[in-house]
């Protein structure tokens, strides 16, 4: 019997202020594949929650996503924020339209 293979699941907040890019990210990451995402939601200011689809490849990202702590280094902190979700929330804002999360960029902590 083979193995369930484990992914783990992250929301990354961007902190930025260009109208055509995400703002929310939630990524499934292949741990046991360099960290590649193997799906995406891209979530934008008007809360469209767009699954990333890329037919024909394994990985929808071009480079490994990091791991939360890396994403959350203070030289980072500023432009984002990261954490972990469990996979019944990511697979509701995967097969949602609208988000309906807080799309606020956290607050650093002081």
């Amino acid at each position: 019997m083979q193995q369930r293979k484990q992914f783990e699941y992250i929301k990354v907040y961007w902190n930025h202020t260009c109208q055509e890019d995400p703002i929310v990210l939630f990524y499934e990451v292949d741990p046991e594949q360099e960290r590649y995402a193997t799906r995406l939601t891209e979530i934008f200011r008007d809360r469209r929650a767009i699954p990333v689809v890329e037919p024909g490849f394994a990985f929808i990202t071009e480079a490994p996503v990091p791991p939360v702590e890396e994403i959350n280094q203070k030289e980072n902190r500023d432009d984002f924020y990261a954490e972990i979700i469990s996979k019944e929330e990511f697979e509701a804002v995967y097969g949602s339209a609208i988000y309906q999360g807080d799309i606020r960029f956290p607050a650093p902590d002081v």
